[in-house]
């Protein structure tokens, strides 16, 4: 005995009503091109594969609530298509409620390191600056812990404003690369 013919067209409301044929036949049908269509958007076997079948446990599930004369294929792309974007959704929240719970611990971590970090990072430029040559350290001194303009540290050592500027401006040069340098060696150490 042939199984009885079922109409594309009348799947929809032979599930509505409990029609256990009608199902079988919509998840023959259709599963592979739902599973395609999921799978392109999410690129992940096992999530299109859960997508699937929650689409179709909802179809059963809410069978009761299928629109009468709905044609069942779209019904069921626009099911799997919302339960792809729900998932991307979540997903997104997820991804920021991650992001942002790593920002905060390093927050909370640079609070508790910062002031040692500060500390350190003082005392090499300390010694940075201990080692320039001795004009030069009087002069970047005066400019940058005594906040002299260029013409006042010109006028208190007796060199021109230019010879200043010159001196700071070389004292920043060589400080920034040894800094930099110790620093690399600190992390690396």
């Amino acid at each position: 005995m042939k199984p009885p013919v079922i109409k594309e067209e009348n799947l929809g409301q032979l599930i509505k009503e409990g029609n256990s044929l009608a199902f079988d036949m919509a998840f023959k049908q259709y599963r592979e091109l739902l599973f395609r269509h999921a799978y392109g958007i999410l690129r992940d076997m096992d999530e299109t594969e859960d997508v699937v079948q929650e689409v179709y446990m909802d179809l059963w599930d809410k069978r009761e609530f299928i629109p009468d004369g709905i044609n069942i294929a779209s019904y069921l792309y626009r099911m799997t298509r919302n339960r792809v974007l729900n998932k991307l959704k979540h997903e997104k929240v997820i991804g920021k409620y991650i992001d942002h719970a790593v920002y905060q611990h390093q927050i909370e971590m640079q609070s508790s390191d910062e002031w040692g970090l500060e500390k350190e990072l003082a005392s090499i430029i300390e010694v940075e600056i201990g080692k320039l040559p001795e004009r030069m350290q009087q002069v970047f001194l005066l400019s940058r812990k005594d906040g002299l303009s260029h013409k006042e540290i010109a006028s208190l050592l007796q060199i021109t404003e230019g010879t200043s500027k010159l001196q700071v401006s070389k004292a920043l040069k060589i400080l920034k690369n040894n800094v930099l340098k110790s620093i690399v060696l600190l992390m690396m150490g």
